[in-house]
């Protein structure tokens, strides 16, 4: 491996989260097209899949709340779209409610580490060009879900 390879690896932690993310994904798209319950897709990915460098916790807390939290979500997802949400695909908007979630419940999280996320998921596992269509939601849903850290950003 080279040197600089080795500096581009993010730290522990880090990583944990983003694994996290990308099974967050996978299970949204699941639940999608599965009509499946948090609670029987988190049994069934702690089951399946290896999660030992995987931050477990953000993984299940988030699909729980997005569960339960799901109009919340899309009212804040849907008028930035800009077309029939029907005419999207669902990874795309499995990376979009991952996002939100994420710009609401996780502050600590820079708006802008959210947003690198999501297209780097959208980029690997959605359509074509779909990374394009998720940052342009996900700025516009930052900055009505986060206006305080943006507005400090740009003072």
């Amino acid at each position: 491996m080279t040197e600089n390879k080795k500096n581009k690896r993010l730290p522990e932690p880090l990583a944990r989260k983003h694994r996290a993310r990308k099974r967050l994904v996978q299970a949204l798209y699941q639940m999608h097209y599965n009509d499946m319950t948090a609670r029987v897709v988190i049994e069934q990915f702690l089951e399946e899949q290896d999660f030992n460098k995987v931050d477990t916790d953000f993984f299940k807390s988030a699909l729980r709340y997005i569960e339960s939290n799901k109009d919340e979500i899309e009212a804040q997802i849907d008028p930035h779209l800009g077309r029939e949400k029907s005419s999207l695909g669902a990874v795309e908007y499995a990376i979009l409610t991952m996002a939100t979630y994420e710009l609401l419940k996780h502050i600590e999280t820079p708006f802008k580490v959210v947003i690198n996320e999501a297209i780097l998921m959208a980029t690997e596992f959605g359509a074509e060009g779909g990374h394009i269509f998720v940052n342009g939601v996900l700025t516009q849903v930052a900055a009505a879900t986060r206006q305080a850290e943006i507005s400090a950003k740009s003072s």
